[in-house]
């Protein structure tokens, strides 16, 4: 199993620190095929991602935002999922565990019994072929929380399975004042976009 680990970050040169100062040395222990650190500051999320996706050399993608941290024994843990998963297209994702103010909690799921196709509870740390990354397109340039919603939901259409793997950890530093964070205040927006986004996969789907 080839992983390519790629960190992308875009804006301000503090994400690209914080990239090589927490996520970095958490990716570089599991010992993967590749680590790649990227940073635009002229980009966008779903560019910088992309362009990192597109230039690596792995058989598996992982992505890692710059202000998390894979568990010990995360690649690991992927790694004997695969094999148990066998040849198919498949999305493997990590259990997470929430980091509120240096307190780690306990690993859990967001799985809600909502089909990808309407919902997203995949993290960015969900393992996916490169192959599969490069079929369905890659990210789109949609707001923090609906890039990556997009880009597991065209896997999903096109016959990937979800495979929970709780022993991969997915660590989520808890930043009141992410990208992500700022963005979702707004629930009438959240809502909004949430629906021009499933209209748009439900297009793409059906242009197939």
């Amino acid at each position: 199993m080839r992983v390519s680990i790629c960190i992308a970050t875009y804006g301000s040169s503090e994400w690209e620190e914080l990239a090589w100062s927490r996520a970095y040395p958490s990716c570089k222990s599991q010992n993967p095929h590749e680590v790649l650190v990227f940073h635009d500051p002229d980009g966008s999320i779903a560019s910088v991602r992309n362009e990192v996706g597109n230039t690596a050399r792995g058989d598996w993608l992982l992505y890692c935002d710059a202000d998390d941290e894979l568990a010990p024994g995360y690649l690991g843990a992927m790694e004997r999922a695969a094999e148990r998963a066998g040849d198919g297209p498949v999305l493997l994702t990590p259990a997470v565990q929430l980091i509120r103010k240096g307190r780690p909690g306990e690993p859990f799921f967001f799985d809600r019994g909502i089909s990808l196709r309407d919902d997203n509870w995949l993290v960015v740390g969900t393992l996916l072929r490169r192959e599969l990354f490069l079929e369905v397109g890659g990210f789109e340039d949609y707001a923090h929380g609906f890039e990556d919603f997009s880009l597991w939901s065209k896997c999903f259409r096109v016959g990937a399975t979800v495979v929970k793997v709780p022993d991969a950890i997915y660590r989520y530093h808890v930043n009141p004042n992410s990208k992500h964070k700022v963005g979702w205040r707004d629930h009438k927006w959240q809502v909004a976009t949430h629906q021009r986004v499933v209209a748009e996969l439900a297009e793409w789907e059906a242009a197939r």
